[in-house]
């Protein structure tokens, strides 16, 4: 299905729900049941056989089934032309991804207001064979319930057997950055309409493993907290525990301790292996990984986190870090595609799964280049990589025949900016590349090259700059720099910036950095 087909059938949702909210869903107050359905359409009860659950689902009532954890779904495949989905998101307006025939990029997100809704995933379809799956993306107020499908079947043949779940289960546990904050937005910005679990690490990495994934991550999460819900259908309820037999785990992954720093270390420590005990109950043959980001503070867990695998001495459990390459923000899109790439190879090493490639581009520099120096990638959300100030002058322009490389660049106009954090180590030595061009002969562009601490979102270590005049040519600019050596505190991280002058209108592209270390 293509992308404009997926925004009509958006279109046709918005003009079509009765009592739609200011949102993207509706609901029609008062309502407790789905609606009878029309000649040439079929209800399909959610306990359907060929309806395939993920997540921690609660089937005490199989027509009624509920569920609270983010990355839950439903899916299922239909014949016909179009299915509605009948849906009660619970207290507070929650956010879904719906997703036509596996075409995860080209997937939509819909907001569902409290009440029974019945939201338009698919219309229009060319009658025949289809898949739908629908995420639940938020998990912000109570539990969301599903009261079933109509599907649109001229043919009246409703569901067929949907594809098997996958045999490769992956539990993961988490604070906010895995639960998804921000994840469509390049500056932290906490609103729930950026907010979303498909493209977390979570979802990304499942994919490219092949496996179904719980997502039981939660904002300000930590260690202890995790330990203590981690077993829970509710959130908010101790006594709806979950039946892991339902979901017996051959990975677990652990992104905590960000919401631990503070604490003594040895008090974190005991923590950890607190909770190491707790999940080896909950997932007795699972291989368990502790996972988490370095860079970002001075105290950050990942300092010790190997340590304490290895005094804990179970073999099936291990410890891996990511670089935390997206300054003192949440990550978005692209960020956890790198996360998911880093984790994904550390699979691999211990558990010699194999891998599909990432669905999402990665905004992870590789060995010692940036990411997406040209430009031609995009996330789902529509970021592409670099950072920049909100609406103030950056716009990624496709245009082949002005274009350095490929198909696309950037225009930088009055001031504005982009710069992309990597990882980087004392001594390091950094040549950049960077093709540059002007509106106007004359116009300058600065290049800066920075080094960073553990904290790397404090002032740089050492900075070099390179003011570049530029013509109304396509033409490379160079800088180089060498990081601190031996100084009170270690390099982490590297940062370059291309900035246009004051009134400017600059053109970048094909950004090229080579890295090399002692």
């Amino acid at each position: 299905m293509s992308f404009l087909t997926i925004r009509l059938v958006w279109l046709a949702f918005m003009m079509l729900l009765v009592g739609c909210s200011g949102d993207s869903g509706g609901s029609e107050s008062g309502r407790q049941s789905p609606p009878t359905p029309t000649q040439d359409q079929m209800a399909i009860p959610s306990s359907d056989v060929n309806i395939r659950y993920t997540g921690r689902w609660d089937f005490t009532n199989p027509l009624a089934p509920w569920v609270g954890w983010q990355g839950a779904s439903i899916i299922a495949t239909f014949n016909g032309t179009g299915i509605i989905a009948h849906i009660d998101p619970g207290t507070s307006t929650e956010w879904f991804r719906v997703i036509i025939d596996d075409d995860h990029f080209g997937s939509v997100r819909v907001s569902v207001s409290p009440g029974i809704n019945d939201l338009i995933l698919a219309t229009d379809l060319i009658n025949g064979q289809h898949t739908v799956e629908l995420v639940k993306e938020t998990y912000q107020g109570s539990n969301t319930t599903f009261h079933g499908f109509t599907i649109n079947s001229p043919d009246l043949k409703g569901l067929v057997a949907n594809v098997p779940e996958p045999s490769r289960r992956i539990v993961f546990y988490g604070d906010s950055n895995l639960a998804g904050d921000s994840l469509g937005h390049e500056h932290n910005n906490s609103a729930w309409e950026y907010s979303g679990s498909h493209f977390t690490f979570a979802g990304i990495t499942s994919r490219m493993l092949g496996a179904a994934y719980h997502n039981i991550s939660t904002s300000g999460e930590t260690i202890n907290g995790a330990r203590n819900r981690h077993d829970r259908i509710d959130y908010w309820d101790a006594s709806s525990l979950y039946d892991f037999t339902f979901f017996p785990a051959d990975l677990v992954v652990v992104n905590l301790g960000a919401n631990n720093v503070g604490q003594r270390e040895q008090q974190i420590r005991t923590r950890y292996e607190d909770l190491l005990n707790t999940l080896r109950i909950a997932h007795p043959d699972a291989h368990i990984v502790l996972f988490n980001g370095y860079g970002w503070d001075y105290d950050e867990p990942a300092n010790y986190t190997s340590d304490v695998v290895a005094n804990y001495g179970d073999p099936n459990i291990s410890a891996a870090v990511f670089p935390w390459v997206f300054e003192q923000w949440h990550g978005c899109e692209y960020d956890h595609a790198g996360m998911a790439a880093v984790l994904v190879k550390h699979v691999a090493q211990v558990l010699g799964w194999s891998a599909n490639d990432n669905d999402v581009m990665s905004g992870f520099g590789i060995d010692g280049d940036v990411a997406n120096g040209s430009f031609e990638d995009v996330a789902p959300f529509g970021g592409f990589g670099w950072r920049y100030a909100d609406g103030l002058g950056v716009q990624r322009v496709q245009e082949a025949s002005g274009a350095a490389d490929g198909d696309y660049y950037v225009q930088l106009s009055d001031n504005a900016e982009i710069h992309q954090p990597n990882p980087a180590f004392d001594g390091d030595v950094v040549t950049v590349t960077v093709w540059l061009k002007a509106e106007i002969n004359g116009e300058t562009a600065r290049l800066m090259v920075d080094f960073r601490d553990q904290k790397m979102w404090t002032n740089p270590l050492a900075s070099t700059s390179v003011d570049a005049v530029l013509t109304t040519s396509w033409q490379p600019y160079v800088i180089q720099a060498t990081a601190p050596i031996a100084g009170s505190m270690p390099v982490f991280n590297t940062r370059l910036t291309v900035t246009a002058s004051t009134g400017a209108t600059v053109s970048v592209d094909q950004i090229e950095m080579i890295t090399d270390s002692l």
